[in-house]
């Protein structure tokens, strides 16, 4: 058996570290729909070469978060409403089946973990911090989808996500109703508390579902549209 690479591990490292600044910069909205991305500027201000910049703005395309024109641009891509349309339903879905294989996993710890999250975003949502907002209430999807301890569902889900969580923060960024969701988060709790886990499903498909009209009757006031790409020259 050959030993272990200490240098293949070192550059795994730097690809993911790439990977996931480029990727949050993109989240947060410090790199915006329409900016450029230079894969020589990104790797002198990352200390790093062009080869992971060019890995991860490949990843990051293939999720939808960039846009590349063959020999002439690659920019940050536009939030595509649509694609949250396609989404939701499916997250909604998946997000109740993991209720159902988690409620014999759930504890007294958990639902207190799911109460710290809940007040926390509360906290977030009133200081309008949209970024610690939309990373609360993934946190505290995050912690019934763990107990589910099917790592494929685990994974769909978190793919699925990863590729919303753009339109997410965008969504918390002071939208009326937004806070809705800490009270239906309180509903998912309380029917945990009392192991009547079928009204939890339906507790986490309702506030999903509610949350998808509320960010599209927002969308629709904010201007969150799909649109096309900038022209360049």
């Amino acid at each position: 058996m050959l030993p272990k690479s200490t240098t293949k591990v070192k550059r795994t490292s730097i690809r993911e570290q790439v990977y996931f600044q480029i990727q949050e910069w993109i989240i947060s909205g410090e790199l915006k729909p329409g900016d450029k991305l230079k894969d020589q500027q990104l790797a002198e201000a990352m200390g790093t070469s062009r080869t992971p910049i060019r890995e991860a703005l490949l990843r990051l395309e293939e999720e939808g978060m960039v846009q590349t024109k063959a020999n002439s641009w690659t920019q940050v891509a536009p939030v595509d409403v649509h694609q949250a349309h396609r989404l939701y339903p499916v997250i909604w879905t998946l997000e109740k089946l993991a209720v159902s294989f988690a409620q014999t996993n759930i504890k007294p710890e958990h639902i207190r973990q799911l109460e710290t999250i809940n007040e926390e975003l509360e906290r977030a949502l009133e200081q309008e911090n949209a970024l610690d907002a939309q990373q609360c209430d993934a946190r505290f999807h995050q912690v019934i989808i763990d107990l589910s301890a099917n790592e494929e569902l685990i994974g769909v889900l978190y793919g699925l996500k990863n590729k919303l969580r753009r339109y997410e923060v965008a969504y918390f960024n002071g939208f009326s109703g937004a806070e809705q969701s800490v009270e239906e988060h309180k509903a998912i709790i309380a029917a945990l508390k009392e192991e009547n886990f079928a009204a939890a499903a339906e507790n986490v498909e309702a506030n999903w579902k509610n949350s998808f009209r509320r960010r599209f009757a927002a969308s629709e006031t904010d201007g969150i549209r799909k649109s096309n790409p900038p022209e360049h020259e």
